[in-house]
């Protein structure tokens, strides 16, 4: 932990390393105390290629993010992409030996669930429990839903875990890249599931809703059904490859393409009320142009092949799931761009958002973050979220284990089994 009740989160990413540091307020609001950012090295496309120059970023953003709000820290909570990553939705269940649901039952559930057999290249990141039923009726395949079960009455108590494992060698890359500058990894979260954090209701998570993070060179993705997380994954191309589009669409530099794309770009020809020549660097000579039309042109196209990707994705994995999904939620520096969400919904067919931080579970500090920093914008989604995530599990945890009376009557719902 930070120091204090400080919680710190490390977002690793293609294009750039971020710190936050926040405090628990008396309210039970997050409140971003500390944070630094530094262009990313070592890290392509969500994967660490070169341990040695990531952790001199590391240390760096660490000790900038330290001295602005005065704090040292040991333990981080950190995210990670994988493309190959994988969930597992489990429902153990047993017999409840006496009359009460003790905390055996709880644990004898959990390690049921962890028993779930991996791969010898995987390694389990996260085991999570949605809520439990009490006694479902194995013919209606209902029963009485609660969030902590120990000290309620039942003959049979039923788990619902969702369980996310991801390559060894990535976790291994992620913990050997802090550990060298001296942090301790106290949680690995997936990327989409941080960022759905600050951005998801509890209703949206019901209705079923897809988070995707779009980042320089991954999008990461989640979606959510019934309260809990259905699958994820990441797909290896993100918001770099519109730029790279425009370098080779125009025979320019990376960098320059980059400009063009900040300073003039929108997602869709269709918008634009007027054309006009836009001048440009071409081998660093400054004198070539290019018309508006065009440009956007090429940047409609190519993430036009972003969001069809992200819609096979799912497919592929399962085409009722995708028909399931209600709407979609879009965060990270990617979706900065005007007329996204029209095009994002133009491709997919669904509802469609650009998040925004609900204020009511984090805000930040006046007095150590400036007004400049817009650390709520969707870029620092994977920062934000894992500081949640990470106060939120802890919390719940703690509560449930220090539960003794009956509190059926307050979370308990009929309804069907997940």
């Amino acid at each position: 932990m930070a120091d204090g009740d400080y919680i710190a989160s490390v977002d690793i990413g293609s294009s750039k390393v971020v710190v936050l540091i926040a405090d628990r307020l008396d309210d039970g609001l997050l409140e971003v105390v500390g944070h630094a950012k530094e262009v990313s090295e070592g890290v392509i496309r969500g994967e660490i290629v070169d341990v040695d120059a990531l952790v001199s970023v590391i240390k760096t953003v660490a000790n900038k993010a330290g001295k602005s709000c005065n704090s040292e820290f040991d333990s981080v909570i950190v995210n990670i992409s994988d493309p190959n990553l994988r969930v597992f939705n489990l429902t153990p269940n047993k017999h409840v030996d006496s009359d009460l649901v003790k905390k055996s039952d709880v644990e004898a559930l959990m390690r049921t669930a962890e028993a779930q057999r991996f791969k010898e290249t995987e390694q389990r990141i996260s085991s999570i429990t949605h809520h439990y039923i009490l006694d479902k009726d194995s013919d209606t395949e209902q029963g009485v839903v609660v969030k902590r079960p120990i000290g309620e009455q039942a003959d049979m108590l039923e788990a619902s875990v969702h369980i996310v494992v991801a390559a060894k060698q990535r976790v291994k890359n992620i913990e050997r890249s802090l550990g060298l500058c001296g942090f301790q990894a106290q949680k690995l979260v997936i990327n989409s599931m941080a960022s759905s954090e600050p951005y998801l209701t509890p209703a949206q998570k019901d209705d079923g809703v897809c988070l995707v993070d779009v980042g320089a060179g991954v999008v990461d993705l989640s979606v959510f059904k019934q309260g809990r997380i259905f699958y994820s994954t990441a797909i290896q191309v993100g918001a770099e490859q519109v730029t790279k589009d425009i370098e080779n669409a125009f025979n320019t530099s990376f960098a320059e393409a980059e400009r063009l794309k900040l300073e003039h770009g929108q997602a869709q020809v269709k918008t634009l009320e007027r054309d006009m020549l836009i001048g440009f660097q071409q081998n660093d000579v400054a004198d070539y142009y290019l018309s508006h039309e065009s440009l956007i042109e090429v940047i409609e196209e190519s993430y036009k092949a972003l969001l069809l990707s992200i819609k096979k994705k799912i497919q592929e994995e399962d085409r009722n799931l995708y028909r399931s999904i209600k709407g979609f939620v879009f965060v990270g520096g990617g979706v900065k761009i005007e007329g996204y969400a029209d095009l994002a919904f133009d491709c997919l067919k669904k509802r469609v958002k650009v998040g925004h931080v609900n204020r009511e579970v984090i805000r930040l500090n006046p007095n150590s973050v400036s007004s400049n920093e817009n650390l709520l914008a969707p870029e620092y989604a994977c920062a934000l979220g894992l500081l949640l995530f990470n106060d939120e599990e802890l919390g719940y945890k703690e509560e449930q284990l220090v539960n003794k009376g009956g509190i059926k009557s307050a979370f308990k719902n009929l309804i069907s089994s997940f």
